[in-house]
């Protein structure tokens, strides 16, 4: 191509690229040199050399033409430039060598002058060695566009299982809302049907004494008519007649006892519903666990609050770090307190940890690798990266006793942030770890028995009044377990207050 672009700008007369191009009249051009040389300057008509045909007019200089050929001139500069390659800034001399141990381009009198005693290769061969190591990292992101091409990126499952965890909440959802629907319908029908049953009542009521005032009616008639009768035989009736006027009379005036109870069917409506609600149709659950966290061979409940092995699952048991389950929300400060059940289970552990902590994938779980917590085995309690057994003197006895439900509570008193763990049911302390402050814990399980049945306890839900007297528990973290104690310290201090008080005023009797 190159070589036809050139014989299109050359001259036809020398063969030569054009050297400030001529355009006859006839549309052919020539070099100025070729013209004047091949015809004479005096002629008016000039006879092209290539179509043969007399132009009369002179010929004028072809700019575009001559543009091209300067432009192509200098692209052919450039590629000789570039076939001779890149030439040493000192030496002059083609760089043909790679110093390794300085990562240098260099020219044979570099390498005897500067670099003799260095690793020095061809450049040919480094620049190959290097291309190599590049497609090799190219090689993940070849990979996966090709998976992403065929349809087989991981991506492409995590989409179908974004999507059908979609569903599957929508359809929680659309369950949970029928239920209430359901209930308010229900708690509709119960309520109306006892106001119209209230109403029937203090109806009837009503009717009955306005059937007693109409009894009255032939009495009335009878005094009325006896009234009318001559002097003698009112006389001689008065006793009778008067008698029953005396005992002719309506009953006491209906008051408001007999009118519906507006305040019993409309005072609070909407909160007691929602009370009653709350108390058979919304457990409320002081944590919730992480569905993306369950582990191979175990199965979340629908409510997010309980964690039993899938029945149709045969996996063996993996590390311990495998099978963590998170609850959904991390915690940074304030108090928080759940309880776990574990059923007949011997085997669990429980507590906080950070949710960076899943990526190390440690078999160790202690507080160097951010697990925080205990662990049972049989019926031994361990606190988590330690030694120590939990309990202490006092409770050996209750921690003998297995407990069912075990009683978590993270939280920051004034010098320190801990996870405490209780026997629910007897509410004595089973262990007390201190955690880092101002960090993001997650609560986590960990099932270790094949029968494990694992949930999360509900709260009572319950609204009462702001206790305003409860001063001192709203400042200070008492346990349950230390409660009994409290009067025994408050004694204390006040006797040391009295004593304080005394060698005060004894000090200032003396110094009188």
């Amino acid at each position: 191509m190159a070589s036809s672009l050139e014989h299109d700008l050359s001259c036809p007369l020398c063969s030569k690229l054009y050297q400030d191009p001529q355009l006859l009249s006839c549309g052919h051009s020539f070099c100025r040199r070729c013209l004047n040389r091949h015809f004479p300057v005096h002629l008016v008509r000039i006879c092209c050399s290539v179509c043969h045909q007399v132009c009369p007019y002179k010929p004028v200089a072809n700019l575009v033409l001559r543009n091209t050929c300067e432009s192509y001139l200098r692209e052919k500069e450039l590629e000789r430039e570039n076939d001779a390659g890149v030439r040493c800034s000192l030496h002059g001399k083609e760089m043909s060598l790679f110093c390794e141990t300085d990562h240098e381009v260099i020219c044979s009198k570099c390498k005897r002058d500067n670099h003799n005693t260095h690793n020095v290769q061809p450049l040919t061969h480094a620049v190959h060695q290097r291309k190599r190591q590049v497609k090799a990292a190219l090689c993940p992101a070849e990979k996966a566009l090709e998976s992403v091409r065929h349809g087989t990126s991981k991506h492409f499952t995590l989409k179908e299982k974004i999507k059908y965890q979609a569903q599957w909440s929508e359809g929680q959802m659309k369950k949970d809302f029928e239920k209430l629907r359901q209930f308010l319908k229900e708690e509709e029908v119960n309520r109306v049907a006892a106001l119209r049953e209230e109403e029937q009542r203090k109806t009837e009521k009503v009717d009955e004494s306005v059937e007693q005032i109409q009894s009255l009616w032939d009495n009335v008639r009878k005094v009325e008519d006896a009234l009318e009768d001559d002097d003698a035989t009112f006389l001689e009736n008065f006793n009778s007649v008067l008698w029953r006027a005396q005992h002719t009379k309506p009953g006491r005036d209906p008051d408001y006892e007999v009118l519906i109870n507006v305040g019993k069917h409309l005072g609070n409506l909407r909160y007691n519903v929602c009370e009653k609600m709350m108390k058979n149709l919304c457990p409320h659950y002081p944590i919730t666990l992480d569905p993306n966290t369950t582990p191979a061979g175990f199965s979340i409940s629908d409510d997010l609050a309980g964690l039993q092995k899938s029945t149709h699952e045969r996996r063996p048991f993996t590390h311990l770090w495998k099978r963590i389950v998170l609850g959904s929300e991390g915690y940074t400060k304030g108090f928080h307190c759940w309880d776990v059940s574990f059923g007949d289970s011997n085997y669990w552990t429980i507590g906080v940890c950070r949710r960076t902590a899943l990526q190390n994938q440690a078999e160790d779980l202690s507080p160097r690798n951010g697990f925080w917590g205990i662990s049972c085995v049989r019926d031994s309690y361990k606190v988590l990266g330690s030694t120590r057994t939990c309990g202490s003197w006092w409770n050996w006895w209750n921690l003998m006793h297995k407990p069912g439900t075990v009683r978590v509570k993270l939280g920051q008193n004034l010098t320190r942030r801990t996870v405490s763990f209780y026997n629910a049911t007897k509410l004595f302390l089973i262990a007390s770890i201190d955690v880092p402050a101002h960090e993001e814990l997650f609560p986590f399980l960990i099932p270790e028995d094949s029968q494990s049945l694992m949930r999360i306890g509900a709260d009572d839900v319950t609204v009462k009044v702001k206790d305003k007297f409860n001063i001192i528990r709203r400042f200070i973290d008492v346990d349950e377990s230390m409660m009994p104690f409290v009067p025994f310290a408050m004694l204390f201090i006040m006797l040391f207050f009295l004593f304080v008080l005394s060698v005060v005023m004894k000090l200032c009797s003396i110094g009188q």
